[in-house]
């Protein structure tokens, strides 16, 4: 976008700064000086700033965009004209829009008896200096009212056209001749501008010759629309048509600002070529843009730039942008961008906003900044997946990874949820075209393919997705699996006593002391429903443990949901020591048959309220025995020495 520095002279009053300073300031915050040139427009020497927009702020592709920015960097006001039109005539124009959801605007006017003729000196000029040729005094006042305002419009010889204007998509144009003379093969989904025989234009890319405009040209409809921006690019991109207005519709433009353009175009119009308006207005705005409300933190520009901005200064350079702020709490505004800026819809816009106002040159180079500490982002699940493989991988199991895809079949055998299976829809591999209930089937694979290889004495285990749904809900929860071969058939208690083994240090590791395992409610068909538990902590079913054959067994651990229990329980609390705590250990041993946590429980009750802490810190297998030796550590609280020791021989047998 280029604009002179006599035009921003002329709509900012008191600027006092160099064409330099300016250039400087444009580029600081963030609208980069391409180039800034001496020239001579009317005779005077003048200075031409050439800027590169790269953000969405069509609002800069104006030269009054680029005034308010410039009034807003020295906290000056923007004078901008007032445009007053004659009353409308009471004639219907007869205009149409057929496609509602693809135009988002549209104005459009007819005018008589207009005297067209070349432009004068000094708009042949301003038009050299955007690179845009000369025409006539009605084409040249078109594109003058859009490097003002941003807006594009189009002007069409009413006496060349079969009827009336409508905004339609093309039906059947194979063809379009453009003002210029060029032919343009059209694909068919284009949004046109057509009368009831004839292709007249492009919406929003560029007019057609039939309806061109001449000096000799009497009889006229203007019209400015804004249309859906994803069209307009598309369109642009698939017939390599890129003009001035479809680099300004293809961005999101302010629906709102489209009558103060049209009026500014209409006054020019009838001020410098006579004519009179022959009918109403066509004003199509079917939904109304509403501009955001934004939850603004004023502290936050301080947290993001690293340096001290103000409420104050802060408040100041939003009202200077005619943002409206209205101020809720201390640490909560609501702000309201100005019409003319659609691109600013979220906080962080907002904070942008003001940083660049206040301007990135006044962060130092040279010390570092003082940054809020961020709060943790990492969620509890990633936490524990990634502890989880720690702990596994150093009692001697291997992780593997697969993809979570099986059969519908496979899910019906490991199944364990109250869930429905899920079938994929273009599915990678057509030969599993189902997402895994379990973690079974993929640890199952991989045991097939170790076996192959004759490996004995399996330890497995994978984290990750499975999926499932009820009614027409979806679910998905990360889960662990883990599997065990004993390599020797026949010796079922030993797997299942591992696998058990293993959730327990798994989950006391995890920081869980309250384990137990019940006959399962739901047991897969794959399990052995006589060797089937649900794994529990504090009551709250957190996984299953089953054997599937006399030297196979499995266990499946919902990660999702035991971390939920870390966020409702509170496994660590900090509190205040005002009694000594004695420490003493305790050895137990017990047949594999009897759960370890039913007599912990038991055990707990019968200490009752001298009990500050209880933790199962080993576990020894005795296979001879077939039975597990337990190390306890108990810390008693509000006892002497004697008495606790008292107690705890007690409580364990201890003689």
């Amino acid at each position: 976008m280029k604009i002179l520095y006599s035009q921003l002279k002329q709509f900012v009053p008191g600027l006092k700064a160099t064409p330099k300073q300016i250039g400087e300031k444009f580029t600081m915050a963030g609208l980069m000086t391409a180039s800034l040139k001496k020239v001579i427009y009317l005779g005077r020497s003048d200075f031409l700033f050439d800027l590169e927009v790269r953000q969405n702020r069509v609002d800069c592709l104006s030269v009054w965009g680029l005034a308010r920015e410039v009034a807003a960097y020295y906290g000056l006001k923007v004078k901008l004209p007032t445009v007053k039109i004659k009353v409308f005539a009471k004639s219907d124009s007869g205009i149409k829009v057929r496609i509602p959801k693809k135009v988002i605007r549209a104005l459009a006017i007819n005018i008589n008896n207009v005297r067209n003729e070349k432009s004068p000196t000094w708009l042949k000029e301003l038009m050299g200096f955007y690179d845009i040729n000369p025409i006539n005094l009605l084409v040249d006042l078109s594109n003058y009212v859009m490097i003002l305002t941003g807006f594009s419009s189009h002007i069409l010889d009413r006496d060349k056209m079969s009827g009336s204007l409508a905004w339609k998509m093309n039906d059947g144009f194979k063809t379009i001749t453009t003002l210029d003379g060029t032919l343009i093969n059209l694909r068919g989904d284009e949004i046109i501008l057509a009368d009831d025989k004839n292709i007249l234009g492009l919406a929003g890319m560029v007019g057609g010759q039939i309806a061109a405009i001449q000096e000799e040209t009497k009889n006229i409809t203007i019209e400015m629309a804004i249309y859906d921006r994803v069209l307009v690019r598309r369109n642009s991109r698939s017939l390599k048509v890129f003009t001035e207005a479809s680099n300004r519709l293809e961005k999101d433009q302010d629906s709102n600002g489209l009558d103060f353009a049209m009026n500014l175009l209409l006054s020019l119009i009838l001020e410098k070529t006579g004519g009179r308006i022959s009918s109403k207005l066509f004003s199509y705005y079917p939904k109304k843009i509403v501009r955001p409300k934004i939850d603004f933190n004023p502290v936050s520009p301080s947290v993001f730039a690293g340096v001290k901005i103000s409420g104050t200064q802060a408040l100041n350079i939003l009202k200077r942008l005619d943002f409206q702020v209205v101020k809720k709490s201390v640490s909560l505004w609501h702000v309201r961008p100005p019409v003319s800026r659609m691109d600013v819809t979220i906080p962080e816009d907002v904070i942008e906003e003001v940083i660049r106002i206040f301007g990135f040159e006044k962060i130092p180079t040279n010390d570092a900044p003082v940054f809020a500490i961020a709060k943790q982002m990492t969620s509890n699940i990633v936490k524990l997946s990634e502890k989880s493989r720690d702990i596994l991988s150093i009692i001697g199991f291997d992780e593997i990874l697969s993809w979570p895809l099986t059969k519908k079949e496979i899910n019906s055998e490991t199944n364990y949820l109250d869930w429905e299976n899920i079938s994929t829809q273009n599915s990678v591999n057509e030969e599993f075209p189902d997402l895994r209930q379990s973690i079974a089937p993929s640890l199952l694979f991989q045991l097939k393919e170790y076996k192959k290889r004759n490996i004995g004495k399996i330890k497995l285990f994978e984290i990750g997705k499975v999926f499932g749904k009820k009614g027409s809900n979806y679910f998905e929860q990360e889960s662990l699996g883990i599997l065990i071969e004993s390599g020797v058939s026949g010796i079922s208690k030993k797997v299942i006593s591992e696998l058990k083994n293993t959730a327990d240090t798994l989950l006391l590791s995890l920081g869980f002391n309250e384990i137990s395992y019940l006959s399962s409610v739901i047991k897969p068909k794959i399990s052995n429903p006589f060797s089937c538990w649900d794994i529990k902590i504090r009551e709250k079913t957190v996984g299953i443990i089953y054997k599937i054959d006399k030297s196979v067994g499995f266990a499946e651990i919902n990660i999702s949901k035991i971390s939920e229990l870390i966020n409702s329980f509170n496994l660590n609390p900090v509190v205040e020591l005002v009694h000594k705590l004695v420490v003493l250990d305790a050895n137990i041993e017990l047949d594999n048959s009897k759960d370890i946590n039913f007599l912990l429980k038991n055990l707990q009750k019968e200490i009752g309220k001298n009990l500050w802490s209880f933790e199962l810190i080993d576990a020894f297998s005795l296979k001879e025995k077939n039975s597990t030796r337990y190390t306890i550590k108990v810390s008693y609280i509000g006892l002497s020495d004697k008495e606790a020791k008292a107690i705890h021989s007690k409580i364990f047998n201890l003689s």
